[in-house]
């Protein structure tokens, strides 16, 4: 797990620090942030459809990104790669991650976190430590909405209830379809409303892909 974990969190958009959660973004910004999302390249999109066939379950796969989003250019110790999306458990990444959808990406400022579990999960702590998930794990609940027709918990992921988390300091929008929750979401640079927008222009254009 560590592995993964490390190799994640050690990502550009994660190595800045939290900035002021109550800085509320401008409309410039906002348009800015939407329309700066193109269309998700071919690569990507088959990306998907290899994600869902190795992992037997339906992926979350965006088929709008931001203009500059790429993979991290550094992988751990122990040779994991991750991709913007792909199974988890592989190559040198920790087993105990088979099963999930783990990806990886950033742009100059940011840090993108996808993630799927193989069962439903009820606990958001859980769905964003994935195997690594201990009990005093915690996330902040920040609002509700529905994208896609799907129920979505918008959380803040708090680095200190979430020790190793991909997904610390990140706003994160998790959902359920039948017995698979999924997470997706952005590290939260220029505060919580502006991110949560970004994760918005991104979950109203993700397609769940089937295997």
């Amino acid at each position: 797990m560590a592995a993964v974990t490390v190799a994640l969190s050690a990502t550009a958009g994660c190595a800045r620090s939290h900035s002021a959660s109550s800085m509320q973004p401008t409309t410039t910004e906002v348009s800015a942030s939407r329309s700066n999302f193109v269309a998700a390249s071919r690569s990507l999109i088959v990306d998907c459809h290899k994600t869902a066939r190795a992992v037997g379950y339906a992926v979350p796969c965006p088929t709008r990104v931001p203009a500059s989003l790429t993979e991290p250019s550094m992988n751990s110790p122990t040779g994991c790669t991750l991709q913007i999306i792909g199974p988890g458990g592989v190559g040198g990444c920790a087993k105990s991650w088979r099963g999930w959808v783990v990806g990886s990406s950033t742009t100059p400022d940011e840090h993108l976190v996808i993630t799927a579990s193989p069962t439903l999960l009820r606990n958001d702590a859980k769905l964003v430590n994935g195997p690594a998930w201990y009990p005093k794990a915690r996330v902040k609940r920040l609002t509700l909405l529905t994208i896609n027709g799907w129920r979505i918990r918008a959380v803040f992921v708090p680095q200190a209830t979430n020790d190793g988390s991909a997904f610390a300091h990140h706003v994160v929008f998790i959902w359920t379809v039948g017995q698979h929750t999924y997470g997706v979401g952005f590290h939260d640079v220029h505060g919580i409303p502006r991110t949560l927008r970004l994760d918005e222009a991104l979950v109203r254009n993700i397609r769940l892909v089937h295997p």
